[in-house]
């Protein structure tokens, strides 16, 4: 059974690289780093091995770490059919994982994140890996960007206020900044869906 105040996990999907990241939250409605990194699979290992490599790691990931939640990206139309895929079954490997030990699971848009972060859903990855860095207090930007997109989902999760209300906790006093973000993250929400960009 996971602990509602406990970690929170976010992972970035991919099959050559899965980002994950986890935080937990301190006082003040601050957050800390507790670990980071990427999960790589060989492009030339066949793709069954590949997939059961990450869900091998991730549930491991999961069960170490007990997290209250988990935090992965949407998977969104692509240009590229092959990537969307690919971050398709990741993302999926990621859902079995949660459901697995019972940790209720949030997706969000790359637009929902980066607003919840840098405050504008059309920044580009170094300004995301910079205001990671900046919030988490971190000497240097995670490294690879995998990781830091990971941290930044898990801080999105940690403020929307979206676990609380999923293990049935009140959400009492919110914070003008978890407000600005929820907010934030409800508009962006509702104009993806009105473009229909959501495949899953």
């Amino acid at each position: 059974m996971f602990d509602p105040q406990g970690p929170i996990i976010g992972i970035d999907p991919g099959v050559s690289r899965c980002g994950y990241g986890v935080v937990t939250r301190l006082s003040g409605g601050r957050f800390a780093a507790v670990a980071y990194g990427v999960i790589t699979t060989s492009p030339s290992d066949p793709m069954p091995e590949r997939l059961l490599s990450i869900a091998t790691e991730l549930d491991a990931l999961v069960a170490e770490y007990k997290p209250s939640g988990m935090a992965v990206e949407r998977v969104l139309f692509s240009n590229n059919a092959r990537t969307a895929m690919s971050v398709g079954q990741a993302n999926g490997l990621a859902l079995v994982a949660a459901a697995r030990h019972r940790v209720p699971v949030v997706e969000y848009s790359p637009n929902e994140v980066k607003l919840a972060v840098c405050g504008d859903g059309a920044a580009d990855k170094a300004a995301v890996q910079t205001m990671v860095t900046r919030l988490l207090g971190l000497g240097e930007i995670p490294r690879p960007p995998d990781a830091a997109d990971a941290l930044a989902l898990a801080l999105t999760h940690g403020w929307s206020g979206r676990i609380r209300e999923q293990v049935g906790e009140s959400t009492g006093s919110e914070s003008s900044l978890e407000k600005a973000v929820q907010r934030a993250l409800e508009r962006d929400s509702a104009l993806n869906t009105q473009k229909g960009s959501v495949i899953a």
